[in-house]
């Protein structure tokens, strides 16, 4: 994967306006977080438990930003229920999913892989509302540092394949830590 062609993709932000990927981790290491669509159940536990986590991502000198791919109006309505204190992008091309590699199709979302992962959202409090994107689009996760390496890298096998926040956190260089506690 060559982070410098993922960076100078265009991704959309809640006004419609088109965002340079790049310019999450131009100054500082990005967790980016790509999401099934913005009415998954998967996807509302996902984005939980990472906004719950950001205070810890951005005291390791990261930034967090999550990206679906419905339109912008599911974008601000997602933000505002399950996100609001993060940045929220959306791709409704797919475009970058498909540069990261992530999977599409009907047997990874709807497989038996999935049917745990299920019960575990809805445990959560997660509900699954219409769909609000590509129904069988897969997601996954990276950490990007400044200078374009990819630090650490999920891409989810099935609709709630997810890493847990302690990998990603581990994934974040020491340097930042380090910088972020001083």
């Amino acid at each position: 994967m060559d982070a410098r062609s993922l960076g100078r993709m265009a991704v959309l932000d809640a006004d419609g306006s088109s965002v340079e990927l790049g310019s999450l981790w131009r100054d500082r290491p990005a967790v980016i977080v790509w999401m099934r669509h913005f009415g998954c159940v998967y996807c509302v536990e996902q984005a939980r438990e990472f906004s719950k986590a950001r205070p810890r991502i951005e005291a390791a000198g990261a930034r967090l930003a999550l990206i679906g791919n419905g339109g912008v109006k599911h974008l601000a309505a997602f933000k505002a229920a399950e996100a609001p204190d993060v940045t929220v992008l959306t791709d409704p091309a797919l475009r970058t999913y498909n540069t990261i590699g992530a999977r599409s199709g009907i047997w990874s979302t709807l497989g038996p892989r999935t049917w745990g992962a299920g019960l575990r959202a809805f445990r959560s409090g997660a509900r699954q509302s219409r769909v609000k994107g590509h129904p069988f689009q897969q997601g996954g996760v990276m950490v990007v540092l400044p200078d374009n390496h990819i630090a650490f890298t999920h891409l989810s096998r099935s609709a709630g394949d997810h890493p847990t926040v302690e990998s990603v956190l581990a994934a974040l260089p020491a340097t930042a830590v380090r910088t972020a506690a001083s």
